[in-house]
């Protein structure tokens, strides 16, 4: 996998060959910073048209009312509508962490959506499902 960014906080990257994309979260990330790696995810799965993308959040921390408000109304269509068809996560240790995201799929991601979306505790399962012809 190519490296596309990487900071304290998270690391992007993507394979192109496989049309595959991953973000690797660590601590906690609020506003302007956590709404710029959000949409660096968003793109880099536009820029090289990814199918697939595995977000690694075992180490990311809670989410913030405001950025999760911002997440719904911004990130998480433009998610759903991207080019992405299948998603799969590693959730965080966080359970706070855990309960946001599954509020943003829960409210996100609807039932005519395209997007196929997973939980996984091994990244190698998640690996290999995503792997998978569509």
């Amino acid at each position: 996998m190519q490296t596309y960014f990487t900071n304290s906080f998270i690391s992007i990257y993507y394979d192109q060959e496989n049309h595959l994309g991953k973000a690797v979260w660590r601590g906690h990330l609020q506003g302007p910073e956590l709404r710029e790696a959000f949409l660096l995810c968003l793109e880099v799965i536009d820029r090289y048209n990814l199918t697939r993308w595995l977000a690694d959040d075992r180490l990311m921390l809670s989410i913030a009312p405001a950025d999760m408000e911002w997440s719904l109304e911004v990130h998480v269509p433009r998610m759903a509508g991207s080019s992405l068809l299948r998603m799969a996560r590693l959730p965080s240790y966080s359970e706070e962490n855990r309960e946001a995201v599954d509020i943003m799929i829960d409210k996100g991601l609807h039932s005519d959506t395209k997007l196929a979306f997973r939980d996984f505790k091994d990244e190698k399962e998640a690996m290999a499902w995503l792997i998978q012809p569509l």
